[in-house]
């Protein structure tokens, strides 16, 4: 019996051996491979976060001053990138350099067109109101002023003695005198009513979703995604933003583009606007003064027209060309004008007949009287470019020829002649007029290449990621 148990007992041994060992064989293998596949997770997790890092140092002054990004090149460090990669590939080689330069005309124009289609259709109705001297809503919201307003149609109801509901740090303390005595009565009343009906656990769950929302503020994706579901369409709304400013492709609405960005961050020999007697101050679209930049930046557009680098060469071709343009309409309108060019002749008459007199030198009339006209035009061609460059707006089309007062200023003449300039040329001068300015090297695009080390599980070629501020 003895030894009939010690046989099944070695035969038990030896069957664990046979299935434990190959287990723990695949387990160890499986492990090792997860452990892998983690680290190189973990290696391009790393590589995201070191090139997310490097896009965040752009430098805010290029982008306050000329609404593009760009990371300084001698600024790229590696520092993310060391602290959170994982231990197995610590020793790896990788190197951080620019992809793409901030100046490369196609890098330039990519960021150009996105912010810019998305202000050309309220630009151009702005220019429509301008023009036509069409009421635009500024001209409503001036109505909308207590004194100035009708009633809205609502009744009058009797207004509620003592003070306002509303806390001080919650509603600006003038808001109710601002508005109409009977809109701000009802709209006090509905408020007062949305008050009362909440609850205090309805106070702390949106206050709970609050937080949670604020938590989830990483990307576009994590915000629409913790909106609630009744305001989905906001997302459809992204995406038709996304859309509008990857397109339309149309040559002329990138050269729109180009020519509104010029005059919404660059400076002109015009600083001031004077109109109804008042002189104001004008500022680029993010609010700086083109008086105050005009000091280290001068007359950049007008640079960008002539093809110059010296300013007061640019301000005076600059100017030429205005007053031929000018003198030419002017010149039109008086040809065209029966009374006009009856009474130059006169005068042409005239003079010749005084010449004739004193002189004896015989001159045809007819020639003389053109050459009056011409002396005429290009004396109001000059007043018109005097008064552009004060900051008035003129008339593009003398009365004789046009009825309705299509009203240009100065920047509106130099928007058409940058949307003569051809679309590579015009970029190529906004890429040297932002250099002459932030003259060091600018990455748009960034790369981050980790090549394997001896030993490595990584492939020869390595991995090599790239970002850039124009991805989604």
């Amino acid at each position: 019996m003895l030894v009939s148990f010690q046989r099944r007992r070695g035969a038990l041994s030896l069957l664990l051996l046979v299935i434990i060992v190959p287990l723990l064989l695949v387990f160890a293998t499986g492990l090792s491979i997860a452990r892998r596949i983690h680290d190189e997770a973990g290696l391009v997790r790393a590589m995201r976060q070191q090139l997310a890092a490097s896009l965040a140092g752009y430098d805010p002054d290029l982008y306050q001053q000329f609404g593009v990004f760009g990371v300084p090149v001698e600024s790229l460090e590696m520092t993310v990138f060391q602290e959170t990669v994982p231990v197995r590939y610590a020793t790896v080689s990788a190197e951080l350099s620019a992809a793409t330069d901030l100046f490369d005309q196609d890098a330039l124009e990519q960021q150009i067109d996105r912010t810019m289609k998305l202000r050309l259709p309220v630009l151009w109705l702005d220019q429509v109101f301008r023009l036509t001297g069409q009421p635009d809503l500024s001209d409503w919201l001036d109505q909308v002023v207590p004194g100035k307003t009708p009633s809205f149609g609502f009744s009058n109801p009797e207004q509620r003695k003592g003070e306002s509901i509303f806390p001080a740090d919650v509603l600006p303390a003038d808001l109710l005198s601002q508005m109409p005595k009977d809109l701000a009565s009802l709209l006090e009343d509905l408020v007062q009513e949305s008050l009362e009906s909440v609850t205090e656990e309805d106070k702390l769950e949106i206050l709970e979703q609050a937080l949670d929302w604020l938590g989830d503020l990483s990307g576009q994706s994590s915000i629409l995604a913790a909106l609630p579901d009744g305001s989905g369409y906001l997302s459809g709304l992204s995406g038709w933003l996304d859309e509008l400013s990857s397109g339309p492709n149309a040559p002329l609405v990138h050269k729109a583009g180009l020519a509104e960005y010029c005059l919404a961050y660059l400076t002109t020999a015009v600083t001031v606007r004077q109109e109804d007697g008042k002189t104001e101050p004008l500022q680029t679209i993010r609010g700086l003064d083109l008086e105050d930049l005009a000091q280290t930046r001068p007359a950049e557009i007008e640079r960008i027209i002539t093809g110059t680098t010296n300013p007061d060469t640019a301000r005076r071709q600059v100017k030429t060309g205005l007053t031929a343009i000018r003198s030419l309409i002017h010149l039109a309108a008086i040809l065209d004008d029966g009374a006009e060019m009856a009474l130059l002749k006169s005068e042409a008459t005239a003079l010749v007949a005084i010449l004739a007199a004193t002189t004896g030198i015989l001159l045809d009339p007819e020639s003389i009287a053109y050459l009056l006209a011409l002396s005429q035009a290009i004396l109001r061609g000059t007043e018109d470019v005097d008064d552009l460059q004060s900051g008035q707006a003129i008339r593009l089309i003398p009365p004789s020829l046009l009825d309705q007062p299509l009203v240009m200023t100065y920047a509106d003449h130099l928007r058409l002649m940058l949307l003569v300039l051809p679309t590579d040329t015009l970029l190529e001068r906004i890429g040297l007029c932002i250099q002459q300015t932030f003259p060091q090297e600018y990455a748009f695009a960034i790369r981050l290449c980790v090549q394997p080390s001896t030993g490595s599980s990584l492939t020869r070629s390595g991995i090599a990621l790239e970002l850039s501020y124009a991805k989604d």
